[in-house]
């Protein structure tokens, strides 16, 4: 796990935040022993929100951060979700999902910010059955994945997880083709390969 590297340091980095306003802000929390970003935010230096994207980053969480910025969670939320992950194989998202904290929908939109990547609706999407083909189904179960497309020699297939490179390699022995992640959520994933 990554070590949490200095708000402050992070805040001035970053822009939020100058030196002397730094200064200032430990000089006025060495008094009133509050922590730093209470002191930050009631000087007016920044708001909670940025604040809370600046903690995201701190703690290395690139969705928490896209979740915060869209003000669907703050870091009390996020960091909640990170300490239940230590002891869970779930995922991130999953978590921030079974403790109610987002919809699935919201996850897929901030997944696809941070991947940079297309969040497709497979009930809307046209899906090329040439595509299904390519790979077996109980590989597709395996995985977790569905293919939808074949373009350009890549097979498109619609995945919640798009950092399973195991999957993308075994797809891509299975079918011949190059693999391209689209994301999709877990939930109609599940509902196509049932």
């Amino acid at each position: 796990m990554r070590v949490p590297r200095k708000l402050g340091e992070l805040l001035v980095e970053n822009g939020i935040l100058t030196e002397s306003q730094l200064l200032e802000a430990l000089q006025a929390q060495k008094r009133e022993r509050k922590l730093l970003g209470e002191i930050i935010v009631e000087l007016g230096y920044a708001t909670k929100e940025k604040l809370d994207g600046a903690l995201a980053r701190q703690y290395g969480s690139k969705l928490g951060e896209i979740l915060i910025a869209k003000g669907l969670i703050g870091f009390e939320q996020l960091q909640q979700a990170l300490d239940d992950q230590k002891n869970s194989p779930k995922s991130l998202g999953e978590i921030l999902i079974d403790k109610g904290f987002v919809s699935e929908a919201d996850l897929m939109d901030g997944l696809s910010k941070q991947y940079n990547m297309p969040y497709v609706k497979l009930a809307d999407y046209d899906i090329n059955p040439e595509a299904i083909a390519k790979v077996p189904l109980d590989a597709l179960k395996k995985y977790c994945v569905f293919p939808i497309n074949i373009e350009d020699s890549m097979l498109v297939v619609a995945t919640a997880n798009p950092e399973d490179f195991i999957a993308e390699s075994d797809l891509r022995f299975l079918s011949g083709l190059y693999i391209k992640f689209v994301l999709a959520s877990k939930s109609e994933l599940l509902s196509y390969l049932d």
